[in-house]
């Protein structure tokens, strides 16, 4: 784990200085696309859905950070998860920054024909954001997830964005557990840069 670390550190240590600081107010709608490990059920079981995150600025250094997916999996199973929290995030260069985010979490299953379940949790999240190139952000994240009764575990997660305009970009996400394995493809819009 501290190996991968160290490698995403240094990827960010020699991004070069192309852009200004980056922004924290931003919506992003996307599609969501997770593949659970057969493993865990014992056959391979997929879901696809779409997912809207957000992020807004309190200060130069805070940030409230907002996330929910809704995700229909084989066989009539649903998931909805909701993830609130506040983030801080500080510079390592001028193009990339180191941030961390604590948040409240909630998780709904439903399926057909057997009611629904929920659990309430939190997590924590540290990461590096750079700038590429003046139109290329990667993004690289270590998580923590504790839903109760079990349910907690570690993921890694990674992505790219290209920036169309100063407000529009698409980008491309992964984030790997344990048991679920979780792509993203989506539109972020920025505002009040």
């Amino acid at each position: 784990m501290y190996k991968k670390l160290l490698g995403i550190a240094l990827i960010f240590s020699f991004t070069s200085a192309v852009a200004d600081d980056l922004s924290y107010n931003f919506v992003e709608l996307g599609y969501v696309k997770a593949e659970l490990d057969d493993d865990l059920a014992g056959f391979d079981v997929d879901g696809d859905g779409f997912g809207i995150r957000g992020s807004f600025e309190i200060n130069e250094a805070f940030f409230v950070a907002l996330d929910y997916s809704a995700l229909g999996f084989d066989f009539g199973v649903d998931l909805d998860q909701l993830s609130a929290g506040v983030g801080y995030h500080g510079a390592m260069t001028s193009g990339a920054d180191f941030f961390a985010v604590l948040s409240y979490l909630r998780a709904e299953v439903s399926a057909s024909g057997f009611g629904s379940a929920d659990e309430d949790g939190f997590g924590a999240t540290v990461g590096v954001r750079g700038m590429l190139t003046d139109k290329v952000e990667l993004n690289g994240r270590i998580g923590y997830a504790d839903l109760g009764d079990g349910a907690d575990g570690t993921s890694f997660g990674a992505g790219a964005l290209y920036s169309f305009t100063d407000a529009f970009a698409l980008g491309f996400d992964i984030e790997i557990d344990e048991d679920v394995t979780v792509y993203g493809l989506g539109g972020r819009f920025y505002f009040g840069n």
